[in-house]
């Protein structure tokens, strides 16, 4: 399923001021650095780096400056270019090959200063964000370049712009198909009037009612502007430099980003029968691992660790760990053996569980979600939370969401029926899925997921390519009513049969 790491090659150049030590060490270095930055690169996956540099550099080898970043095992070689007519002068360029999840196309290749001449056509997007600070550009923060931007699914509205549809669905970012809470709809209409007051600043109604519904006291809760706020939360609070996130892939990928946006290093591991390996992260975990992250169901797999896994896994980990259940489909469970990871918090054990009112609740579109912590765990990441985070239709929302039973059992009947349903056509098309405990099916269609993403963008129904979670032959798509099932299923059809 996964696309497992394969040999890439990033090409890179740089030009040298003068032919001297000090030059030809800097630049090296600098150019370096910044081909492993743009790609996401740790130390440990360089497999070696190839360099050549024009006749008129011989005052230093390359090495020298690759070591100061920090290569000081990797192996280097250097060679002398072959003069031709017309070449750069004093250019010094690199091959790194890399193990990498990323697909030859996504690398990212860097040209520097007047290297850029050598490939216009590749320089322009990479020297803004490789090159360094200067001519007019503020410092930044280099981790900022480890973190890719969120791929959301595409919006209805985008579509029907691009090609002029008007009956479209969209099955692509495992939203409720009945829509929200009606209690909710309800309530937000009647608070409209108060817009221009500030929101409760501590989700006071909020708070308590989900505190007497979970059993737990109410600042051992966290709320955030949907669960995303409080992954982010987490990583303020406790990561530091040098700190590790340890995570399995595919997942959701908010734990990346908050390891990321902290300088904090991402450490993963592949998928143990679709669902997070915890034997594996635990022989894993080391001493400078400060968070484990494990999403379940998995997101995008579908997949489950039973109660049985996450006790074991419990009793051995290091007390110096927080370890973070991201159950964001916990309403669509319905496995016996899952875990009551609450149970776990009250405990006082550094677990965090993250739950939204985003998926079953319908209230995607007011970001609303929370962590549930012990105490110990909470008061810390309470005093990084934003002033006013959570809006006043939100809170209200999940206030009346949290009471409306009758949604979230309408809602949890149409995704069983749904579910049993789609299993049943994919067996006929004889595609292989991963049972899912969510509201979303992850499929393998033995080939190019992305054409059949398109080829479904061309009957109007929107699912989610396989390709942004490194799986590029699979596709996941949501759980709709009984007509966007049927819809879904006569367009994949259509696309498979071509």
């Amino acid at each position: 399923m996964l696309q497992l790491p394969m040999t890439r090659g990033i090409r890179g150049a740089i030009t040298v001021d003068e032919n001297t030590e000090t030059a030809i060490t800097s630049a090296a270095w600098r150019l370096t650095q910044a081909m492993m930055d743009a790609n996401q690169v740790e130390v440990e996956q360089i497999a070696c780096i190839i360099f050549s540099v024009t006749p008129d550099l011989d005052a230093a080898f390359p090495a020298t400056g690759v070591r100061l970043a920090g290569l000081t095992t990797t192996p280097l070689f250097s060679t002398r270019e072959i003069p031709v007519p017309g070449s750069l002068p004093r250019c010094i360029r690199a091959l790194m090959l890399v193990t990498s999840n990323l697909k030859q196309e996504e690398m990212r290749h860097i040209y520097l200063g007047e290297a850029t001449k050598l490939r216009p056509d590749l320089s322009t997007v990479q020297t803004d964000m490789a090159d360094e600070p200067g001519a007019g550009i503020p410092s930044y923060r280099k981790t900022v370049l480890n973190i890719a931007p969120y791929q959301p699914g595409k919006p209805i509205s985008e579509l029907r712009r691009e090609k002029g549809l008007t009956d479209v669905i969209k099955l692509a970012s495992n939203e409720n198909p009945l829509g929200p809470s009606p209690k909710a709809l309800a309530a937000v209409q009647q608070s409209l009037t108060s817009l221009h007051i500030y929101p409760d600043g501590n989700c006071f109604e909020l708070r308590q009612a989900l505190a007497k519904r979970l059993g737990v006291e109410g600042m051992e809760l966290i709320f955030g502007n949907g669960s995303d706020e409080v992954i982010k939360m987490l990583g303020v609070t406790f990561l530091e430099p040098g700190d590790e996130v340890l995570v399995c892939e595919p997942t959701f990928s908010e734990y990346a980003y908050a390891a990321n946006l902290m300088g904090a290093k991402l450490r993963t591991l592949p998928l143990k029968d679709h669902a997070f390996d915890l034997e594996g992260m635990l022989a894993a975990v080391n001493p400078k691992t400060k968070i484990v992250f494990i999403c379940n169901p998995n997101n995008p797999t579908g997949a489950y660790v039973d109660k049985g896994a996450v006790d074991d896994f419990l009793a051995k980990i290091p007390e110096h760990v927080l370890v973070v259940f991201d159950e964001a489909y916990y309403e669509y469970v319905t496995a016996e053996d899952y875990p009551e990871t609450i149970e776990y918090v009250k405990e006082g054990r550094n677990v965090v569980v993250l739950r939204t009112f985003s998926k079953i609740h319908g209230l995607a579109g007011l970001r609303i979600g929370y962590g549930v912590a012990p105490g110990h765990i909470a008061k810390l990441v309470h005093r990084v939370r934003e002033p006013f985070n959570v809006n006043s239709a939100a809170q209200v929302a999940a206030l009346a969401a949290l009471d409306d039973d009758e949604h979230v059992t309408k809602s949890r009947d149409l995704n069983e029926t749904g579910k049993a349903w789609l299993y049943q056509e994919l067996t006929k098309l004889r595609l292989e899925y991963v049972p899912s405990q969510t509201n979303f099916i992850f499929i393998d269609l033995k080939r190019d997921s992305q054409e059949v993403y398109q080829g479904l963008l061309d009957r109007g129904v929107i699912a989610r390519s396989g390709g942004v979670f490194g799986c590029p032959t699979w596709l996941r798509v949501t759980i709709g009513t009984a007509e966007e099932n049927r819809r879904f299923i006569e367009a994949l059809a259509e696309v498979m049969e071509r």
